[in-house]
């Protein structure tokens, strides 16, 4: 009786050369839209906290900061004025980081980042955004001001460092914008350490910038026709916050398309 030879035995068949070409592409393309995301993310939010610490210089602390700062106010002398310009604009980012770094850790500690906690800052973004739009008086408000003897008690160099401190805190003194509150919420809810940081840095550069540019010409007729207007013109504040506005659109946006 003849038998038929058996047929070779196949080898399994690897997958289809088509689907491993899918595989191999499909494990990257969402990591540069990550990248791109972030990087707008962080644009976004760094610009709209030096927006709004330069809004801060409209506070009844930042004027008397160009006081304080002047030649011919407490330091007496252009180098010393100088010297306070230093100190003060880097004592503010310090204040700023202490501030918005601190509520980032915080938030890494709660563990935030998630969608949830994205999308409540966006909403809070929103809401600040239209509240800085329409003009609206800030509120919660912090009705305090800098410690007025540390300039009669203290060299002021030294002081203004400190005072640069308290003003790039953020809170620790009247607020001009409801970015610094929105601000605030978002470092909490990214929880990103870094990021908060960066965001400090940005909000207390703002902050000093105004000061710092004023300050050794306060008392000429350009510095003093420049501290006037910023005093009686309002419109001035109300364009700085129209800016804040339109910075906190952009990260709600920001934040509402981020990947979490």
């Amino acid at each position: 009786m003849m038998t038929q030879p058996s047929s070779p035995r196949r080898a399994p068949r690897g997958p289809e050369p088509h689907l491993v070409a899918f595989c191999e592409h499909d494990d990257h393309p969402a990591e540069p839209r990550r990248q791109h995301s972030s990087a707008v993310l962080t644009a976004c939010l760094l610009a709209a906290a030096l927006a709004a610490g330069v809004t801060g210089a409209w506070s009844p602390c930042g004027f008397s900061m160009v006081e304080t700062l002047a030649p011919h106010g407490y330091a007496r002398r252009l180098r010393t004025s100088l010297a306070a310009c230093l100190t003060f604009a880097l004592g503010a980012p310090a204040g700023g980081v202490l501030t918005f770094g601190g509520l980032a850790f915080a938030g890494a500690a709660l563990g935030a980042g998630g969608p949830v906690a994205l999308g409540a800052a966006a909403v809070v973004a929103v809401a600040a955004a239209a509240g800085e739009a329409r003009g609206l008086r800030i509120a919660p408000q912090v009705r305090r001001q800098v410690p007025e003897a540390w300039r009669r008690v203290l060299p002021v160099p030294l002081a203004a460092a400190g005072y640069g401190v308290l003003l790039g805190l953020g809170f620790t003194t009247f607020v001009l914008s409801f970015a610094v509150w929105a601000l605030a919420a978002t470092s909490i809810a990214l929880g990103d350490v870094g990021l908060g940081v960066t965001m400090g840095m940005a909000f207390g550069a703002g902050r000093a910038l105004p000061v710092i540019l004023l300050a050794p010409f306060a008392g000429t007729d350009r510095g003093g026709a420049v501290t006037a207007a910023m005093c009686e013109r309002p419109a001035i504040l109300r364009g700085l916050r129209r800016l804040d506005a339109a910075a906190l659109a952009a990260c709600a946006v920001a934040l509402g398309t981020a990947p979490a």
